[in-house]
């Protein structure tokens, strides 16, 4: 695979000398001394990512990127800034320029280098494995369960980029549109399907959990029935997700999910309606 190309932009040499260094083993490393430079270079020449910082004389890392953003090969060209103060009008005016992140100076190696692999992750520009998807899976999972809808959408948005395959992705692209729609318990059984389908790839197994008789699993349900009559929701969620972590049959288990997607996304009625299917099939 060739390497990707970094365009480094800083005035002080000492850091260029420093971020090539950190560097110049996984990527190609272009450093230039100055945003005119760098723009000059950019009119014949096309990189992968620019790393910019933002406090430099004459013309400074915003005034740089927005003559950069004017062309051809410049426009949608992924930037992270290099910032000393990361104040108000850094974070303002690089954001409406498109930038994918910032890092505050003075920074570790490996940070850069994670902050750097997580842009061509997000832009599908090298492969993430199954384990950090899991873990990205996972987020958005716990922030739809948690309330967070505008950082599960972004989450969503961001992983459906992913040099994944496509049945992933088309799904992710379904999660982002159902909660965007505030359909959030067709969004939340859909991420666990995923992850589902995930953790299977990985071989993760979960014989560990324990059985549950018919008895016990009529009389939680019957709890949850009184918590959601009596609106005590997060109650009645909480005893969904302990029942869920028995070993139970997969028609029963889809039943108590499709229960607790309800109870997430406020449906009461249809919770009510669904446990009491369930109550015949396990008294």
């Amino acid at each position: 695979m060739k390497r990707k190309k970094i365009l480094v932009v800083d005035d002080n040499t000492v850091n260029l000398a420093t971020i090539e260094r950190d560097l110049k083993e996984q990527y190609e490393v272009v450093p230039m001394i100055s945003g005119q430079r760098a723009i000059k270079y950019l009119y014949t020449e096309n990189v992968d990512l620019i790393l910019l910082d933002v406090e430099m004389p004459m013309k400074d890392g915003i005034q740089t990127l927005q003559e950069i953003r004017t062309l051809e090969n410049g426009v949608t060209l992924p930037v992270i800034f290099l910032t000393a103060n990361k104040d108000r009008r850094t974070v303002i005016e690089g954001s409406k320029l498109g930038i994918m992140d910032y890092i505050t100076k003075p920074f570790e190696s490996d940070d850069l280098i994670n902050r750097i692999e997580r842009v061509f992750k997000r832009l599908g520009m090298i492969p993430i494995d199954d384990k950090e998807l899991l873990q990205n899976l996972q987020k958005v999972e716990d922030n739809i369960a948690q309330n967070l809808i505008p950082q599960a959408i972004a989450l969503s948005e961001e992983v459906s980029g992913y040099q994944i395959d496509e049945e992933i992705a088309g799904r992710m692209k379904n999660i982002k549109m159902k909660l965007s729609q505030g359909d959030m318990g067709s969004a939340q059984n859909t991420i666990r399907r995923v992850i589902g389908v995930v953790e299977s790839r990985m071989g993760i197994q979960h014989s560990e959990l324990r059985n549950m008789g018919n008895r016990e699993l009529y009389e939680q349900l019957r709890d949850v029935e009184r918590n959601v009559e009596n609106f005590m929701t997060k109650e009645a969620v909480r005893t969904c997700k302990g029942i869920l972590e028995y070993n139970l049959e997969k028609g029963i288990r889809d039943d108590v999910q499709a229960v607790l997607d309800c109870l997430l996304a406020y449906d009461d009625d249809t919770a009510l309606s669904l446990l009491r299917k369930l109550f015949e099939e396990v008294h």
